[in-house]
């Protein structure tokens, strides 16, 4: 067996208390790079007599798996489509397929005791729950590094280091972040901070990558002289194979690769494991110098080698950004750092991807995001920094680390429509103005509640409270309510679920009776307007 990290140690060890103390519904999550993979395949190991199912929903990641599983000595049944059915104690699973000819096609799954689901993030549909209703009793280990919208899924959450103690043992290497711009909401549109995947609206997608491109190629070749291995992350198919193209017409020999395709030497081919082999071979030997994607290499693949990360698009969750950022801290010899060049502003709207989280099964990205935004607003956390000479981020302080200047004035650059720069000044997330706290107030705020409980409209019955406080504040000169009010969320992380899903709130007037009082079973007119 080869030697395992202190936190791979410690999460067989934590992961076997579990499952003899009667867990069934297991999390296991570490940063992008720790192992996670390791961990399953020894936890496996140690148990020879019990039957294993391997769940994911990708071919690349089937073949990943494969290969590991083979390294480790491990035989495996494959059930995907292109296979040969084969029982096997150890059963490698591709969930489109189990879905497709067991769950529809009425056929009986093969039973386990322990089934793995990888990037369990993205596992927790129907498919998933149906496959998991199929298996009948077994226990549910989930694997991921963003356990985020998962609590319904999973009961324990199994933590396997931290970004600093990876650093520490040799497993990642620190980011250096450069924010040379970032669009401006006005001509992309609504940017979608929630639980997407890329946030710019479909019809303003390839208008981004056009207007950002010039900086692209501008900053690729001052942050990266040496033409080091490069991916970069478009905010669409089209836009990465774009991408790709006029990269390699600039003299910058690049890839694209998706789900479907791949674009390579001018062809568009359909991909095939030998051509995504192919691609992977020529960017570590330097003949491609940038490989272009959507999000179809954010998750589980195995290319340490990648040093430079760019980042043509603006994430649309926390998760989408930590698992494409987490492609590229994996350690590998000879990389030092990586470089991580934000165009979509990344770096303030998620913070470091070299910060320790802290995971909670009952979160998700919105509720993640919104917490951040408000411990930044009231100064709990610092709201970090660009560089106005060379855009390097960090967290704080008057000097920057990467280049000396030394500045104290908050300053970023905004890229426009026609592709010049404005500078923004001043905090990004701004302290609020509070409303005067009066009896109309909490009338307002109460029947605003009232109003979202009652309504049958799709649109307002999963109205968080910070929707409402949102709209509260929209209709009184963005003056902010007291969060102090008569029905407002005890919890801070409830002001980001939906109304009707929090069951604590503030009760805290004697007389909250009477300010619903006269309002009985009749529509007020605030009810109406909702």
């Amino acid at each position: 067996m080869t030697t395992l990290w202190t936190h791979q140690l410690s999460a067989l060890s934590e992961l076997a208390d579990a499952i003899a103390a009667g867990e069934t519904r297991i999390c296991l999550t570490s940063p992008t790079g720790g192992g996670k993979s390791k961990i399953m395949l020894e936890h496996i190991l140690d148990n020879p007599d019990l039957r294993f199912q391997l769940y994911t929903d990708r071919r690349m990641l089937l073949s990943q798996l494969a290969g590991n599983l083979e390294d480790a000595g491990i035989h495996a049944g494959i059930i995907a489509a292109g296979h040969e059915s084969e029982q096997s104690n150890v059963q490698l699973c591709m969930t489109q397929t189990v879905v497709s000819q067991y769950i529809k096609g009425l056929r009986n799954l093969p039973s386990c005791h322990q089934a793995f689901n990888d990037e369990a993030h993205k596992m927790s549909g129907a498919s998933m729950q149906a496959i998991r209703d199929q298996l009948g009793d077994h226990v549910s280990i989930g694997v991921t590094a963003t356990p985020l919208g998962i609590g319904h899924f999973y009961d324990r959450l199994i933590v396997a280091g931290t970004n600093s103690e990876l650093r520490a043992c040799g497993a990642l290497v620190p980011a250096y972040t450069f924010g040379p711009d970032e669009p401006d909401t006005k001509w992309i549109g609504k940017v979608k901070i929630d639980d997407g995947e890329c946030g710019i609206p479909n019809a303003k997608r390839m208008q981004f990558a056009q207007r950002v491109f010039g900086r692209v190629v501008d900053n690729y070749r001052q942050l990266n002289p040496q033409g080091v291995p490069a991916i970069l992350f478009a905010p669409g198919v089209r836009e990465s194979i774009w991408f790709a193209e006029k990269l390699t017409e600039a003299g910058i020999p690049s890839a694209h690769i998706d789900g479907e395709n791949v674009w390579l030497d001018g062809e568009q081919l359909s991909v095939t494991q030998e051509l995504r082999d192919e691609i992977r071979d020529r960017l570590e030997s330097g003949k491609i110098k940038v490989v272009c994607n959507r999000f179809v290499l954010r998750e589980g693949i195995d290319w340490p080698f990648v040093q430079h990360g760019i980042f043509a698009t603006v994430f649309g969750s926390t998760t989408s950004f930590l698992q494409a950022g987490g492609r590229l801290l994996r350690a590998h010899p000879g990389k030092s750092r990586c470089i991580i060049q934000d165009h979509g502003a990344s770096w303030w709207r998620f913070g470091s991807l070299n910060a320790d989280r802290e995971w909670d099964l009952t979160h998700n990205d919105r509720i993640v995001a919104g917490l951040r935004a408000e411990r930044i607003r009231s100064k709990k956390e610092p709201e970090p920094v660009v560089c106005p000479k060379c855009h390097g981020c960090r967290l704080g302080g008057p000097d920057c680390p990467h280049c000396g200047y030394r500045h104290t004035r908050k300053s970023r650059p905004v890229l426009q429509a026609d592709g010049t720069l404005r500078e923004m000044r001043g905090d990004i997330f701004r302290a609020r103005r509070i409303a005067e706290r009066t009896e109309r107030l909490e009338k307002d705020w109460v029947y605003r509640i009232r109003a979202i409980k009652r309504s049958k409209k799709p649109s307002v019955k999963n109205m968080t409270f910070a929707e409402v406080e949102a709209n509260f504040a929209r209709e009184n000169d963005w003056r902010y309510p007291p969060r102090d009010l008569p029905l407002m969320p005890i919890h801070d992380a409830d002001w980001f679920r939906p109304v009707r899903e929090v069951t604590e709130v503030r009760d805290e007037r004697a007389n909250v009776g009477e300010l619903l009082e006269g309002v009985g079973t009749k529509t007020t007119q605030k009810e109406l307007e909702i």
